[in-house]
């Protein structure tokens, strides 16, 4: 191993990086509003260009040394937080991007060798890395294999630049740094991998809650419901219709009809428990489900949408659309199927709009 050509490496390790750099600034060109492929591109393209730059690899002889390497760190660190949703930089974060070069800086006018300048320039970048990490083990979610991935990485990277401040001998330190070559490869593949894996996770997600839920008023689609609902036993079943709609439709225009929906799905969502779950069943109509709700609870809970529904209108361009909404209870049984219970709800709720409307009825 301690043939290997560091030159040679450190021509890979540059083709490693510009791949990286040039896909992930691919991915930006095709959707620019992803501002964190643009922050993984530039960071890989500082890699690209520290890793040709800079011969005495694993060393830090230079100020422009750290301070290139932890622009790359923070840059990539930046597109992480992007990639959440999150605010680009906080104050602990720009800390850490300028300690390494601080850390050159002060111990070079101090006087400082340059074993000690190296040393205090690679621990204090290890930090940076390691603070980089750390960030991604607590943001990840439970069950995150990937984002854990990215965490290993960019702790592996920590811990292998300071492999060359080991107290042993010539040999060993030029495998350490051969070392820090293939970890670089190593990381840099898998941290590209594992984020574009993200990225089509993410997508995948997002097309499957735009199967489940209904684009219109955000609640959830017959077929998001029975997804939603597939492991309840029992329940309480609510199916609401607002009355005389087709008159609203007729009056206001259409695009009035859809604010009403969009303003009913607001107040019963407002108004729903924990683990409860609102579906457009079709037009006009809505279902909710309750899981662990009895029948004095369901019912209670119609009734207060009854009122909520009922207590103000709904603005409409200067004007106010008046709206009553009926609703029909049942209870999901053991052994029953939604689609049963939800049948019973709906003929109380037919009985509820033939009674005059405006009410609510149990099956």
């Amino acid at each position: 191993m301690t043939d290997l050509s560091v030159p040679t490496l450190q021509f890979t390790d540059f083709l490693v990086f510009g791949a990286c750099a040039a896909i992930f600034l691919c991915a930006w060109l095709l959707h620019r509003q992803k501002t964190y492929f643009l922050c993984f591109g530039v960071s890989y393209a500082v890699c690209a260009t520290m890793a040709v730059w800079f011969v005495d690899f694993g060393y830090y002889g230079s100020i422009w040394s750290p301070f290139g390497w932890s622009l790359a760190g923070a840059t990539f660190w930046i597109g992480l937080r992007l990639f959440d949703g999150r605010p680009a930089v906080t104050g602990p974060m720009i800390g850490l991007f300028l300690l390494p070069t601080a850390t050159h800086l002060g111990l070079t006018l101090a006087g400082g060798s340059a074993v000690a300048v190296n040393a205090g320039s690679t621990i204090a970048y290890a930090v940076h890395e390691a603070a980089a990490a750390v960030y991604v083990f607590r943001s990840s979610p439970r069950r995150s294999p990937l984002r854990h991935l990215i965490a290993g990485a960019l702790l592996a990277i920590a811990l292998v630049i300071c492999l060359p401040l080991l107290p042993v001998s010539e040999a060993s330190i030029r495998l350490s740094v051969i070392a820090i070559f293939i970890v670089d490869h190593v990381t840099s593949i898998l941290l590209t991998t594992a984020i574009l894996a993200l990225e089509a996770e993410r997508g995948y997600a997002a097309v499957a809650r735009m199967a489940r839920t209904d684009a219109l008023t955000g609640a959830l689609n017959r077929q998001g419901l029975a997804a939603e609902t597939g492991g309840v036993t029992e329940a309480g079943i609510i199916v609401a219709d607002l009355d005389h709609f087709k008159a609203i439709n007729d009056r206001f225009g259409h695009a009035a009809g859809d604010a009403v929906l969009r303003d009913f799905a607001a107040r019963a969502t407002a108004l729903l428990p924990e683990g409860g779950h609102l579906a457009r069943l079709g037009g006009e109509e809505f279902g909710i489900v309750l899981p662990g709700h009895d029948h004095n609870a369901t019912t209670y809970l119609a009734e207060r949408l009854r009122r909520a529904v009922g207590g103000a209108p709904v603005p409409w361009k200067g004007s106010a659309i008046p709206i009553t909404v009926s609703l029909g209870v049942a209870m999901l049984r053991a052994g029953e199927a939604l689609s049963e219970s939800l049948e019973r709800a709906d003929k109380a709720l037919y009985d509820a709009k033939t009674e005059g409307r405006n009410r609510v009825r149990v099956a």
